[in-house]
Parts: C-alpha cells; sequence; structure tokens
C-alpha cells in the first residue's frame, strides 16, 4: 500500500511537530514521521535536533 506524499504545507506543520516534540515522542513514531519528509524538510528537523543538543550538552562543539 503506497501513500501520498505530504503537501509542502502538511510537511511544514509536520517539522513543527517533529521539532517541538523531539523530548517527548516515541522514537519509532518519530521516525516512521521523519520519513514522510523529502530531504529539505529533514535537514530542517536534523539542524533541530542539532540545535537541541547543543543547547543540552551546553557546547556546540560537543561532537567535534
Amino acid at each position: 500500500m503506497t501513500t501520498e506524499p505530504l503537501s509542502f504545507d502538511e510537511q511544514e506543520e509536520l517539522v513543527v511537530m517533529l521539532c517541538t516534540n523531539i523530548e517527548t515522542m516515541p522514537e519509532d513514531e518519530f521516525e516512521a514521521n521523519y520519513q514522510k519528509l523529502d530531504r529539505d524538510h529533514q535537514f530542517e528537523v536534523d539542524e533541530s535536533i542539532r540545535g537541541f543538543a547543543d543547547n543540552a550538552v551546553g557546547d556546540e562543539n560537543w561532537d567535534q
């Protein structure tokens, strides 16, 4: 069963949902929603996750 790709607006809404629920959304649900996004929208989520981690660790160079 193939699902229709999400519209741009639907992807924008999903990005907001993912970025605001990083801590609380179950990992499998997060990943399933993340996979619905095109590469550009996945990049937005990735950047948000990176910012979240930077703030959590307290150093933007934590992974270097």
